[in-house]
């Protein structure tokens, strides 16, 4: 509900600045180049707010978050970002045929320049956003090349200044982003310097499974539901990390956060590394999945891999509080040496009634439970029916969407599937 409100309230926007710059702009004559300037001018308008507002959905704003989910917000971040530069650039292209054709010349000033290059320092960062993945570039150095998009909004700014009449409406509106801009600058500011007064320490390492760690922290309690997930920094050996997510792997029944990471990475393969004692600095919490947000009292967790850790979140919630609640788990692993909390989950299925486990394994022929990927036959087979029940899908994007797109197959309403695809 929340997040339909909020991009209700974005297109309203973008509708609004629309309709008034063309009830401002009305010129006598509507030769091809006062179309091309007319046009170019609307783009920059609208591409530049929405060039704004990925500022807005990738800040981590609690107040917006809450009810939409972190993950859902960056990909709108994401949408926003090459949106606007696609109607930046149209502005560039239209503006110079425009100052060829009528001035015969591109550069007159300046503050052309500036907004060239605040656009040329867009279109790599966002390059580098979509593709660093396959080029091999550390998750660190493109989280520092990307944040130079805080610096080159500035020159944004600047240009669109020097080049809009004071007292019009695009001067206003420029204004207003700019104030906005500002604040959002402001926030984080503060946010980062609450976090780092506000320090945890690592109280114990724990090694779940031969390439999984748990690390479990003391500090400041946070509330959070189940589930949900939060940004962290080590500083070992005196060198802190970039921020990373993970999901908040024990309950907020109980006394210490913990995360449980898998080596997958650079800086997950070094959380063996941590020792107790070092310090943590953490934001949270983040994202909407979680089934306390739900009313089923069915509810079917689908895990692929580490995915597993928002349901050891939610598992531990439900054991501890002793919840009458009706629960399959389906945990999709590659063979059992991937298995970690075996011995806890077997305590807690003990423990609840109304809790099946079905270990389901892709790549172990002696496995004498399911085998192979999950689909509709083994669900089937373990459920009693789909109906009344919420199911929740986690696990690597890949198998999210064939689990989601399985589920609505077998006519699961888009309604009752909660997933969260959260990729950076």
């Amino acid at each position: 509900m929340k997040a339909r409100l909020v991009l209700s309230v974005i297109s309203l926007l973008l509708l609004l600045i629309t309709v008034v710059f063309f009830t401002a702009a009305s010129p006598v004559r509507m030769d091809f180049p006062i179309y091309l300037r007319t046009f170019g001018l609307l783009f920059a308008a609208v591409g530049i707010v929405m060039i704004f507002l990925q500022f807005v959905f990738v800040s981590r704003i609690k107040i917006i978050e809450i009810g939409i989910g972190l993950d859902r917000m960056l990909r709108w971040h994401r949408i926003m970002g090459r949106t606007g530069l696609a109607l930046v650039t149209l502005h560039a292209v239209m503006i110079a045929f425009y100052r060829i054709t009528v001035f015969g010349e591109l550069f007159p000033n300046t503050f052309i320049w500036v907004g060239l290059i605040a656009l040329i320092g867009f279109m790599i960062t966002a390059a580098l956003a979509s593709l660093y993945k396959k080029i091999a570039i550390a998750y660190e150095t493109w989280r520092n090349i990307h944040l130079l998009n805080y610096l080159l909004f500035p020159f944004v700014l600047i240009h669109v200044f020097y080049h809009t009449l004071p007292g019009s409406l695009l001067c206003y509106l420029y204004l207003v982003l700019a104030v906005l801009f500002a604040a959002v600058i402001v926030y984080r500011l503060i946010s980062i310097r609450y976090i780092k007064n506000n320090p945890y320490e690592v109280v114990k390492v724990s090694q779940e499974a031969e390439d999984i760690w748990s690390l479990y922290f003391k500090g400041k309690k946070i509330q959070y539901r189940p589930g949900q997930f939060m940004f962290i920094q080590l500083l070992r050996n005196g060198r802190l990390s970039s921020p990373h997510p993970f999901t908040i792997s024990n309950s907020p029944t109980r006394e210490h956060l913990s995360i449980t990471p898998k080596d997958l990475g650079d800086f997950t393969s070094t959380i063996k590394e941590t020792r107790v004692g070092d310090k943590a600095y953490i934001d949270a919490p983040y994202g909407v999945f979680s089934f306390l947000n739900y009313d089923q009292k069915e509810l079917v967790f689908i895990a692929g891999g580490i995915g597993i850790t928002p349901f050891m979140s939610m598992l531990r919630y439900i054991y501890d509080l002793r919840l009458d609640l009706k629960v399959t788990l389906f945990w999709v692993n590659g063979s059992e040496m991937n298995l970690c909390f075996r011995e806890e989950l077997k305590q807690i299925q003990e423990a609840l009634p109304h809790l099946r486990v079905v270990l389901v394994m892709t790549r172990q022929d002696d496995w004498e439970g399911e085998k192979g990927r999950l689909d509709a036959d083994i669900i089937e087979k373990h459920l009693d029916t789909l109906e009344h029940k919420d199911f929740f899908v986690c696990g690597p994007v890949e198998m999210n969407r064939a689990v989601i797109a399985l589920l609505k197959k077998m006519n699961v309403p888009s309604s009752r599937i909660h997933s969260e695809l959260f990729s950076l």
